[in-house]
């Protein structure tokens, strides 16, 4: 990976949900249009392929911050992770 490339990522991974969003949303727009640009069309599919990441990223995040909180909840259900997100359900 080149510098440029993890800069640039790091960059996006600073964005946020909402904002990653409605940035696909404009580039899904453009890309709808009749007047997409040749010449910008694979840097666009790209960009709409990395906010898709950041936006799938965010969603597993926070829903594993959310089966952290419910599981502190509950002592007796064992804690989720990563590698195994879904707890096993309780008797």
């Amino acid at each position: 990976m080149t510098d440029d490339t993890a800069a640039t990522e790091a960059a996006a991974d600073e964005i946020g949900y909402a904002a990653a969003l409605a940035e696909l949303s404009e580039i899904l727009h453009e890309l709808d249009g009749d007047e997409v640009d040749v010449d910008v069309l694979g840097g666009r599919v790209r960009r709409a392929a990395e906010l898709l990441r950041i936006c799938r990223d965010r969603i597993a995040s926070a829903r594993f911050e959310v089966e952290q909180v419910v599981t502190d909840l509950d002592p007796t259900t064992p804690l989720p992770t990563p590698e195994t997100p879904d707890p096993p359900p309780a008797p």
